[in-house]
């Protein structure tokens, strides 16, 4: 029974280093990477992530474009909800997906919860780009503000990924980053903790001249009047989530390690003693075969026992005269 309670506890363990695994905090953001099954599901399964306390969402590729030779297409399909009385603001931020022809090889699409649904979406964006300039083409034709940016005041939007599984020319990478920014109305928000963006909207203040788009200067814009210094904090900050993130790694893997060893030592696998230096050997008493223990359970000789002769009680007492004494006249006829 403790065996078993030592394994649940470590299974919880696990599955609770898997959940920040695949959920990162970056900064005032949280993270979600397009390998992680909650968001791309290998069967095409839908998830729906709830977003809490006005924070903003960034879903990116991390590893997943690095070498692109898959035997399937990718299609991803998730939707992120915020709470009540809020909007949500999407806004592709980099990209790179490819075109065939003027149709979308790989594309991009946003369905919002009153059923509108938006183009697919492909091409270059970059809106780090010092010159901020966007290259994007839509199959329907749609501008580049919409592109760039849905707003949905009902605060759910659901948004769908195609990728193609054609090989990628050489020289050329694929690149997706989309930003999730919830936000409210100016007149209920408390002025300290929200700015407005423009048209009625406030966004969490820290998302302020923070290196990422919330939204384009073509609706609103987070990112005007900046110090020139923006994306180098950015970059420090990115490389001090990432320091930070690393320390974590290893101090959860040590948790699990020295959980490990506690689950063993309770159960007795392991030895713990210096008396354990052969192969075979365990610390469980009544194990060790004939063989070995035959030495230490060898018979040790004891002295011999001290006999002591004690005399008969009897012999002590007086005994009754015999019949010669008291008759001798009967008893010497009868001899001769």
């Amino acid at each position: 029974m403790a065996y078993q309670l030592d394994v649940y506890l470590l299974i919880l363990l696990s599955s609770m280093v898997a959940h920040l695994c695949w959920c990162v905090r970056y900064n005032n953001y949280y993270e979600y990477g397009l390998e992680n099954e909650k968001i791309c599901h290998s069967m095409n399964r839908g998830h729906t992530h709830d977003i809490r306390n006005v924070t903003a969402v960034i879903v990116g590729s991390k590893h997943l474009f690095d070498r692109w030779i898959v035997n399937y297409d990718r299609h991803c399909k998730f939707t992120f909800k915020t709470a009540k009385e809020e909007g949500l603001i999407a806004i592709i931020h980099n990209m790179f997906f490819r075109l065939n022809g003027t149709n979308c090889l790989d594309y991009v699409r946003f369905k919002r919860s009153d059923g509108f649904q938006t183009g697919k979406f492909c091409g270059t964006v970059n809106l780090n780009s010092p010159y901020y300039s966007t290259s994007s083409t839509s199959a329907h034709g749609h501008s580049n503000s919409e592109f760039e940016q849905i707003f949905n005041h009902a605060g759910k939007l659901e948004t769908e990924i195609f990728i193609s599984k054609e090989s990628v020319p050489k020289g050329q990478s694929l690149d997706l980053k989309i930003i999730y920014t919830p936000f409210r109305k100016c007149s209920t928000v408390n002025e300290h903790q929200f700015t407005s963006v423009g048209l009625n909207t406030c966004i969490r203040k820290e998302y302020i001249c923070d290196g990422i788009h919330n939204c384009v200067k073509s609706i609103c814009d987070d990112e005007r009047d900046c110090p020139p210094d923006t994306d180098v904090l950015s970059r420090e900050d990115t490389t001090t989530e990432v320091t930070v993130g690393a320390v974590t790694t290893v101090i959860l893997c040590f948790i699990i390690f020295v959980m490990c060893l506690w689950i063993c030592k309770r159960s007795q696998k392991l030895c713990w003693s210096s008396d354990c230096a052969g192969p075979n050997v365990c610390s469980r008493p009544g194990s060790l075969p004939p063989d070995v223990e035959g030495p230490a359970n060898r018979a040790v000789p004891t002295a011999p026992m001290l006999e002591v002769a004690v005399s008969s009680p009897v012999a002590d007492k007086d005994l009754p005269p015999s019949y010669d004494s008291l008759f001798p006249e009967q008893s010497n006829p009868a001899r001769s």
